[in-house]
């Protein structure tokens, strides 16, 4: 006698819920509530036309009102579960079948005239005659234990019928893949261990090819030996959901892989295959849906072709030797430019149906180009395919009508996913681009050659003639301190639209932090942290693509901190520690650094005045490997500013207190003796303009606040005159009696 642990699970689904209820004994009625609360078994009397949610509430009343005898142990069944089980037993036997069934438990229980299971059986028209014979009609089990149809309804139940939406052309052609299917049908023609594993990245259409062999074998385009057979995708989740106790897992499984042998000519298939390791387990039990696969999967009894990814692979089944013994690898690759394009074609018929809309030819192939150009964090065909979805849905949406889904609305999409400005996807010579170079000359002052020098790089990128595999731009400023190098940086990423990021290179001294940018290496703190994983640099790469990326001060840093920039400057990638890579191709590089601004600041000996220069090429020489120079798209070297750029910086400033005053309304003018005086003291070559704005703050902002504070100063015009040695405040009234004064005075 074959045991079955369908029966097993509702006799101890009984026996606890007599112990839950404190009861003394395992009775009939205990059995009879676990029996119709069993989901085959209440599945199979809903049909019948029985209330089972009224029938469970009279059973569990009734034994609600049962006394409890209060103590907690372990309940003993009664004569009446002994004779029930003996009688059901009897009956298998008789009928020279190998296992019991629900039938027959519930038929020996019917037997029990004098019990309340009975009762309420009858009660709700269960007639022992009627039910038996439309369980034999609908649910006549052979020999072997379970019925076709019963087959279909668990596969049903917690599997997708891939064959059956094939039939109903609900599935995506599938375009290429010609040597993946060989494989794959090479492996399912083997006699034992005919299962597949398909690793690839995501988005590289998986998934795709099985579908597309459930279409062909639909069409019985496939050998012979696959004629007739059928796919079925499985639902893990459907087989967790509702496990609330040891043994439903197991059950349900083993009724699946009991449908599966039944139907012989099956293929499951299950995504995400990495999750059949440790799916159903409790506590410390190593028996999940992985090993109860093992032994239907290595006996060939049903054929197996699983999906999963490059990352979980390595992480699941290259730790279980044993389940991947039992698989076959083939690698799913991302299709190149050509095939990508052929399964966009495919696939628009299907989209401009769906959506209302006509798609051109040329979206088409620009769509593909673009995902690969700026899409770097995903994988063809999926991130094609959604650019022209996304692009379909936005025409869908709209009231007025669609429009062809042309270049234009594919760029901007790209624009959208990718976080970067529509004109630098389009090449457009937009106002931006066009004003740039003025742009940047009214706030960087004494400059002009870098920056004419800086932008022509630039132009041949956004012209999109540029190397796509490579940064837009990668720059070392050198040059004295104060002489605009972090400003330009800034001024290019505001007019650019770009996101400024930087980078103060003195907090990367010691070799260690270098994990600060590139995440904790294996084995340290911080290494699996979502937060620290991949570290700052990547981390901000991965939200920011499309940025410029300040390292200030680089000659401050660990001379390893160099070796990053070879990979960025080249590749135009960079790699965490966690393996995942980002792209800088859309981010204008910039280094800065003083070196050899100190030794041009040592005069000759016996010149004073005699300036040395030159000493950067040097300073950059050996500071920086060959390696690393011959990476860099231009050295700009900052001059110091002469006296013309010096006012135009006091300008800036002072431009800057204006608008800080305009809430009081006072206004404000700084007479030509001042800003000559601010310049002659306030700028020292050493130190570049930065000293200006404290002899502004000094001279000008704090006895401004003071007039403001206690003399309660608004709503005025202000001249800010040098007079005397000193700073004086007056209104331009005064200003111009005065002068005439003097005039007078002089012509006298």
């Amino acid at each position: 006698m074959q045991q079955n642990p369908e029966i097993d699970h509702i006799l101890n689904q009984a026996q606890k819920l007599a112990k839950k209820k404190s009861h003394q004994y395992v009775t009939l009625e205990h059995l009879a509530l676990t029996l119709v609360r069993h989901p085959p078994f209440a599945s199979v009397l809903e049909k019948f036309g029985t209330p089972v949610n009224i029938l469970e509430a009279d059973i569990e009343s009734y034994l609600d009102s049962q006394p409890s005898t209060g103590v907690v142990s372990e309940p003993r069944k009664t004569q009446a579960i002994e004779r029930v089980f003996q009688r059901a037993l009897t009956q298998v036997m008789f009928n020279g079948r190998r296992m019991m069934l629900t039938i027959d438990l519930w038929l020996a229980m019917m037997v029990e005239n004098n019990s309340h299971a009975c009762y309420f059986m009858m009660k709700y028209g269960l007639a022992k005659k009627e039910f038996t014979e439309f369980w034999q009609e609908h649910y006549d089990v052979p020999d072997d234990g379970i019925s076709d149809k019963q087959a279909n309804e668990i596969l049903q139940e917690h599997c997708i019928n891939l064959s059956n939406l094939a039939s109903q052309d609900k599935l995506e052609p599938l375009i290429g893949r010609k040597k993946e299917l060989q494989d794959i049908v090479t492996v399912l023609a083997k006699r034992f261990k005919s299962n597949v594993l398909l690793v690839g990245d995501p988005g590289v259409g998986k998934t795709a090819i099985i579908e597309g062999l459930a279409g062909r074998i639909h069409n019985d385009n496939v050998p012979n030996f696959l004629k007739g057979f059928e796919v079925w995708s499985l639902e893990i989740g459907n087989l967790l959901a509702g496990t609330k106790y040891r043994g439903d897992f197991e059950e349900k499984l083993k009724d699946v892989i009991s449908a599966l042998e039944k139907k012989e000519k099956v293929i499951l298939f299950i995504d995400e295959a990495h999750t059949m390791r440790g799916a159903g387990a409790n506590g410390n039990s190593s028996l999940d849906l992985a090993n109860m696969l093992k032994p239907a999967i290595t006996k060939g009894t049903i054929k197996v072709v699983a999906s999963t990814t490059w990352e979980e692979y390595y992480e699941s089944f290259e730790k279980d030797r044993a389940l991947m013994r039992r698989f076959y690898r083939i690698s799913v690759d991302e299709p190149n430019f050509k095939t990508t394009v052929k399964i966009l074609q495919g696939l628009a018929p299907r989209l401009e149906t769906f959506h209302g809309v006509s798609i051109e030819q040329k979206a088409l192939t620009t769509a593909v180009k673009l995902a690969d150009r700026y899409l770097h964090d995903r994988k063809n065909p999926d991130k094609s395919i959604d650019l022209v979805d996304a692009a379909c849905a936005v025409q869908r949406i709209k009231d007025e009508g669609a429009e062809a889904i042309t270049e234009a609305l594919i760029e901007v999409e790209v624009s959208k996913l990718a976080n970067i400005p529509d004109t630098k996807v389009s090449n457009d010579a937009s106002d931006k681009i066009i004003q740039l170079d003025e742009g940047i000359k009214e706030k960087l002052y004494g400059q002009d050659h870098i920056v004419d020098e800086v932008l022509e790089r630039l132009y041949v990128n956004y012209a999109g003639i540029g190397s796509i595999n490579r940064p837009m731009g990668s720059f070392l400023f050198i040059g004295p301190t104060g002489t605009g190098k972090t400003e330009f940086a800034k001024l290019l990423a505001s007019n650019l639209d770009m996101k400024f990021l930087r980078y103060d290179m003195s907090e990367y001294g010691d070799r260690h932090t270098v994990s600060a940018l590139l995440g904790a290496p294996p084995g340290y703190v911080g290494y699996n942290d979502s937060q620290l994983a991949g570290g700052k640099l990547i981390n901000d790469l991965s939200k920011n693509p499309y940025s410029v990326l300040l390292f200030d001060e680089i000659e401050k840093a660990h001379p390893d901190i160099s070796n990053i920039f070879l990979q960025i400057m080249d590749e135009g990638t960079v790699t965490g520690s966690n393996g995942k890579t980002v792209s800088v191709k859309n981010c204008i590089i910039i280094l800065t650094s003083n070196l050899g601004a100190k030794d041009n600041d040592n005069n000759s000996i016996g010149f004073a005045s005699l300036e040395k220069t030159g000493e950067e090429d040097r300073a950059v020489k050996e500071f920086f490997k060959p390696e690393l120079r011959n990476r860099l798209d231009l050295v700009c070297k900052f001059n110091k500013l002469n006296t013309f750029a010096i006012k135009k910086v006091i300008c800036k400033f002072v431009d800057e207190l204006k608008n800080s005053l305009k809430d009081k309304n006072i206004k404000l003018v700084l007479s030509e003796a001042l800003m000559d005086h601010i310049a002659d003291i306030g700028y020292d070559p050493k130190m570049g303009a930065r000293p200006l704005g404290r002899k502004i703050d000094e001279l000008v902002k704090v006895p401004l606040s003071k007039k403001i504070l206690f003399d309660k100063l608004s709503d005025c015009e202000l001249v800010v005159d040098w007079q005397e040695d000193k700073v004086v405040f007056a209104t331009p009234v005064e200003i111009y009696e005065k002068e005439t004064e003097q005039q007078l005075q002089t012509d006298c």
